[in-house]
């Protein structure tokens, strides 16, 4: 892990750039996080024709709705980014490159989930929501397959029953969203709330359970 970067750091060449690469990618990661946000707002307009109370509410909820919904589910990558890179000692070429386009997709959602709410009944603008979702998801869970497995990237007193629980939860956003990419979008709340459920048993109560049995493991043995 690493700390913020100072010029006044005296320190060998190699520990610079290792500490360098780290506080550059978490820094620009966290620009494109709080950019996303912040344009997700602006996508937000007052009409400027409008009567009573009620009537500025209806005109206004769609871009409202449009906008919990993207920073809901900005919160939630940012938060797994988060306590992914809270648990690096350092970064490398391949985890930069994922951690790239997941900021690439992340900048992207606002625009995406604004369409869902647009007025139409077309159905491309939630076809293309849920392909945004299910590679936002497989990015996001490579990150972590990848530092899981790469020597050297985690602390080494991340346990791999952590890593590994980790990796299966952030599988949990493609595998709901991926019907969305076939079925009519009438269908999707029948789809998707059920998984949502099972991957809500899988975190709050399996992968619990499964974690501590596999920490106790080494000391049983």
């Amino acid at each position: 892990m690493s700390e913020p970067e100072s010029l006044a750091t005296v320190e060998a060449l190699d520990d610079h750039v290792r500490r360098h690469s780290y506080d550059r990618l978490l820094m620009l990661s966290d620009g494109i996080f709080a950019i996303a946000i912040t344009l997700a707002a602006l996508e937000i307009q007052m009409p400027h024709d409008h009567g009573s109370l009620a009537e500025l509410t209806r005109a206004m909820a769609r871009p409202i709705i449009a906008y919990l919904l993207s920073f809901v589910i900005i919160a939630i990558f940012w938060i797994g980014h988060r306590n992914l890179f809270a648990r690096l000692r350092r970064v490398d070429g391949p985890l930069t490159a994922l951690t790239l386009l997941l900021l690439c997709l992340i900048a992207l959602l606002p625009a995406v989930i604004h369409g869902v709410y647009a007025p139409g009944e077309d159905e491309a603008p939630f076809r293309l929501y849920a392909a945004a979702m299910v590679a936002c998801g497989l990015v996001n869970a490579a990150m972590w397959l990848y530092a899981a497995r790469r020597p050297g990237l985690m602390a080494p007193e991340v346990s791999n029953a952590y890593r590994w629980s980790r990796v299966i939860v952030t599988l949990g956003m493609p595998i709901i969203f991926l019907p969305g990419l076939f079925i009519p979008v009438e269908q999707m709340p029948k789809v998707m709330l059920p998984l949502a459920a099972i991957m809500v048993i899988l975190r709050r109560v399996l992968l619990p359970r499964w974690m501590a049995r596999a920490d106790r493991a080494p000391s049983s043995t």
